[in-house]
């Protein structure tokens, strides 16, 4: 059965955890990359599109972090990190979030939740958002989906992308359809692959600057320096 809707994740939510499984291996690569650059003094985080929250709670603890707070858009998966009795519980998308309020020493906006953000605007608001929310010397952490990855597409394809990209630039060549497979269901839905180049001028554009970028193997884990070389990760920090 396939199954197209608006919003994706409340028919993936029963089998978020199955789904998940599969990328458990990076998963785990770049929550190992978060809990290295955590701020030693972070007594609180907010996590950007928590899914079903698992994941957020347990990376949050694993830092001794007591406060935790999670967004998520999508009604279901909300209701499952109710479950998980978190600080609290946002129930917003990532461009919505509150521009004045709490502030937190650490945000978590991982696993490409900047992709599903639908526009280019979108995406800035987003980020400035989460810039506003950053407490003094906080710190967000990103990983995002790589255009450029020529671990995952093959050198030969990934360069031609890049000269295209260099010499007519264009982010929308980015936005891509896909279909996850779980639970004998289908669901489609839309996401977008980003450059180190647009990741850079978000950042900018968003008040940010990166302190650390990595790339992370989607498959096997690894991390290596070169862009080209899996999913970037970043540790961002607001810019002076």
């Amino acid at each position: 059965m396939t199954v197209t809707q608006a919003d994706p994740y409340d028919v993936l939510a029963p089998y978020y955890r199955e789904y998940a499984g599969k990328r458990a291996i990076y998963l785990a690569a770049v929550d190992e990359f978060v809990r290295e650059q955590m701020p030693a003094s972070a007594t609180s985080l907010l996590d950007v599109g928590s899914g079903d929250g698992v994941r957020a709670m347990a990376l949050a603890r694993s830092c001794g972090i007591d406060t935790i707070v999670l967004s998520e858009a999508s009604r279901e998966m909300v209701e499952r990190c109710r479950a998980l009795r978190p600080s609290e519980v946002w129930p917003t998308a990532a461009q919505q979030l509150p521009e004045h309020g709490s502030r937190f020493d650490a945000i978590t906006c991982l696993w490409n939740v900047l992709g599903h953000v639908p526009t280019r605007a979108d995406r800035v608001a987003a980020l400035r958002r989460m810039r506003a929310l950053l407490s003094c010397g906080g710190r967000l952490f990103l990983d995002v989906q790589n255009r450029h990855n020529a671990a995952a597409y093959g050198w030969m394809r990934v360069m031609a992308r890049a000269v295209l990209d260099r010499v007519a630039p264009d982010e929308r060549r980015g936005d891509a359809t896909f279909t996850w497979h779980v639970g004998g269901v289908d669901v489609r839905g839309h996401g977008h692959l980003f450059t180190p180049a647009e990741i850079a001028r978000l950042l900018r554009e968003a008040g940010l600057a990166a302190v650390r970028r990595v790339a992370i193997d989607y498959a096997s884990g690894v991390r290596s320096e070169s862009p080209f070389r899996g999913q970037l990760a970043f540790v961002c920090k607001a810019a002076d």
